[in-house]
C-alpha cells in the first residue's frame, strides 16, 4: 500500500492542530468558564442587595417620616449614605481581586499553552526530521561519496511496504540508478582496460593528442621510447618529449602541421630529450571526434618508430651484403691467385735457382708480391665479415684504417683522388670491435669519395688529443655541406633535396654516429661550403 508523504505530513499537522485546539479550548472553559460563572453569582448577588437596600431605605424612610425633627433625618440619611457607600466599596474592592485573579489565571494558561504548542512542536520537528530530513540527509551523503567513486553505496528502503512513501519511491529508483551506473562504469573499464591492452600490443608507440599538447592516450611503448614511466597522461608531449614549458616552434610538430596548417598527415624524424643516442620516425593523422559537450574536435594520432632497428638491419644488411661479396672473391680469385703464384713460384725455383739477379727474376718476383697483395684483399673482407662480434676489445687504429684504404684503394685510383694517412703513433688503440669500427671508415671514406670531383684530396688522422682521449678525422675538399643541412646530417633518412646515382638510403652517417657512441666516443663535423668537410670522432684512448 501506497502512503504519501505529502498526507503524512498534512494528517500530522491536522492531528496536531486539532489536539492543540481542543486543549486550549478545554483549557480556556475551565479557566473562564468558571470566571464568568462566578462573576454572574456575584453579580447577581449584589443587584439582591441593592434591592434588599432599597427596601430597607423605602422603610427607613418611612420611620423618619414620623419624626419631626431635622436633625435626626439628617444624621439618617448621612449614616445610610455612609453605610451604601461602604457596600459599594468592600464591592469593588472583591471585583478588582475577583479580575486580579482573572488576570493571573490567563497568563498562565497563555504560558501553559505556549510551552504545551513548544512540547507539540518540538515532536512535529522530530517526526519531520525522521519522515523527511534523515532520509533526504541520508541520501545527500550517499551521493556525496558515490561521486568521490564508491558505487557500493544503497540507499536504505524502508522494509515495510505498506508504509512506502515518495521517499522510498526516490531511493528505489535512486538504487536502480546506481545499480546501472556501476554496471556501466564496469563495462567502461573493462572496454577502456581491452583498448589500452591493444594499444600496448602495437609495437609502436601510440599516443593521442589534444590540440593544445596534453596526452588523451598513450601505450606502453611509447612512454619507454621516451624512458618515462607509464601513467603520466594529461601531460603535455612538450613537456615529457622534449622538456619544453610550451608548444614546439623551432621543431617539426605534428600538432601544429595537422591542427594549424590543416595537413592531412605528417610525416617526420625526431630526437626525445630522454632518449638523446635514438632518432625515432613521427607519422600522425587528424582523429575528429565529438566531446562530451557536443562539439566536434579535432585529435592527433601520432604513430612512433624506434629507428636504432631499422639502423642496426642496415647495418647489418652491409655487413651481410660485403660478407657476402668477400666469400664470393675469395671463391672466385684467391684458388686462382693462389695457383697463378705457385706457378710464378715454381718458374722461380726451376728455372732461376743459382743466379743471383736477373730482369726476369726481378719481375717474377713482382708479380709474385702482387699476387700475395691480390691474395689479401679477399681475406681482409672475409676478416670484416666474419669479425662481426658485439663483444668489445682493443682495437688497433692504425692496422684498421690501412685495411679499409686497401679495400677501396681501387676506387679512389679510379676516381683519382690521393689519400694521405698520419698516424701520431702507430700502436694507438680503442675499445670496440674491427668491423664495427670500419664500417664507420667506410661510410666516411665513400662520402668523402662521393662529395669530391676528380684530383680530390683526402685525409685522415689519428692523434692524441690528450693523456685520456685520442682524435680520429677525416677531411676532404669536396662541395662541403650547406649550412641548413648541418645540423640534420646525422638524423635517419635525412636528404639534401638533391639526386645522385650515388646517393644511399640516409642511413650511413646515422648509423656511423651510433657505432662511435657504442664505442664510448662523439663525433663532430664541420663543413664550408665549397672547401670541405672534416668529421672528427673522439674515443677514450687504451693501452694496445
Amino acid at each position: 500500500m501506497f502512503f504519501s508523504l505529502n498526507k503524512k505530513v498534512i494528517y500530522t499537522i491536522a492531528a496536531f492542530f486539532i489536539a492543540i485546539s481542543i486543549i486550549f479550548l478545554y483549557s480556556f472553559y475551565i479557566a473562564y468558564g468558571n470566571k464568568i460563572q462566578n462573576e454572574q453569582i456575584n453579580i447577581f448577588q449584589r443587584n439582591q442587595q441593592y434591592l434588599e437596600m432599597l427596601y430597607e431605605n423605602i422603610n427607613l424612610r418611612k420611620r423618619l417620616s414620623q419624626i419631626d425633627s431635622h436633625e435626626l433625618v439628617n444624621i439618617r440619611q448621612r449614616e445610610a449614605e455612609l453605610s451604601n457607600e461602604k457596600k459599594l466599596t468592600e464591592t469593588a474592592i472583591r471585583n478588582y481581586d475577583i479580575r486580579y485573579e482573572t488576570i493571573k489565571d490567563g497568563i498562565m494558561i497563555i504560558l501553559f499553552s505556549a510551552a504545551l504548542i513548544s512540547f507539540l512542536m518540538i515532536i512535529l520537528g522530530i517526526l519531520i526530521r525522521r519522515l523527511v530530513i534523515i532520509p533526504i540527509n541520508t541520501l545527500a551523503e550517499i551521493s556525496q561519496k558515490i561521486s568521490e567513486g564508491d558505487l557500493s553505496l544503497r540507499a536504505p528502503v524502508a522494509s515495510d511496504k505498506q508504509t512506502h512513501d515518495e521517499l522510498d519511491i526516490l531511493s528505489s529508483v535512486f538504487n536502480e540508478m546506481i545499480s546501472n551506473i556501476e554496471n556501466n562504469t564496469i563495462e567502461t573499464k573493462r572496454r577502456e582496460k581491452f583498448l589500452q591492452s591493444l594499444i600496448d600490443s602495437i609495437p609502436d608507440g601510440i599516443c593521442v593528442l589534444h590540440p593544445d599538447g596534453t596526452i588523451a592516450v598513450a601505450n606502453k611503448e611509447y612512454y619507454r621510447q621516451i624512458n618515462t614511466r607509464k601513467g603520466r597522461s594529461q601531460h603535455k608531449c612538450y613537456a615529457l618529449n622534449h622538456r619544453r614549458n610550451d608548444m614546439c616552434t623551432d621543431l617539426s610538430c605534428p600538432i601544429k602541421e595537422i591542427i594549424h596548417n590543416g595537413q592531412s598527415n605528417f610525416r617526420g624524424v625526431q630526437q626525445f630529450s630522454n632518449t638523446p643516442g635514438h632518432h625515432f620516425s613521427i607519422n600522425a593523422a587528424p582523429l575528429h571526434i565529438t566531446n562530451n559537450n557536443g562539439q566536434k574536435e579535432t585529435l592527433v594520432v601520432t604513430s612512433i618508430r624506434d629507428l636504432s632497428d631499422d639502423i642496426r638491419f642496415s647495418h647489418q644488411q652491409k655487413l651481410f651484403s660485403l660478407g657476402f661479396l668477400a666469400t664470393s672473391v675469395a671463391h672466385e680469385m684467391k684458388n686462382h691467385l693462389g695457383s697463378i703464384r705457385m706457378i710464378v713460384e715454381g718458374m722461380l725455383d726451376k728455372f732461376y735457382p743459382g743466379r743471383k739477379k736477373s730482369e726476369e727474376k726481378k719481375y717474377l718476383q713482382m708479380i709474385d708480391k702482387q699476387l700475395i697483395e691480390c691474395i689479401d684483399v679477399p681475406e681482409r673482407l672475409l676478416k670484416l665479415a666474419r669479425n662481426n662480434s658485439q663483444t668489445m676489445s682493443p682495437t688497433n687504429c692504425a692496422e684498421n684504417i690501412n685495411d679499409v684504404i686497401s679495400l677501396l684503394d681501387y676506387e679512389a685510383k679510379r676516381r683519382g683522388i690521393i689519400v694521405k694517412t698520419r698516424y701520431e703513433d702507430s700502436n694507438i688503440s680503442i675499445l670496440g670491435n674491427d668491423t664495427d669500427f670500419k664500417m664507420v671508415l667506410i661510410n666516411l671514406i665513400q662520402n668523402a669519395f662521393h662529395a669530391m670531383d676528380d684530383d680530390g684530396k683526402l685525409d685522415i688522422s689519428v692523434r692524441r688529443e690528450n693523456k685520456k682521449h685520442i682524435a680520429i678525422t677525416v677531411s676532404d675538399n669536396g662541395k662541403g655541406i650547406p649550412p641548413a643541412n648541418l645540423p640534420h646530417i646525422f638524423e635517419p633518412f635525412f636528404s639534401d633535396g638533391h639526386n645522385s646515382p650515388d646517393k644511399g638510403n640516409g642511413l650511413g652517417l646515422t648509423i656511423v654516429k651510433s657505432v662511435v657512441e657504442s664505442f664510448g666516443g662523439t663525433i663532430t663535423v664541420k663543413s664550408t661550403p665549397g672547401s670541405g668537410t672534416t668529421f672528427t670522432m673522439t674515443f677514450p684512448q687504451i693501452k694496445a
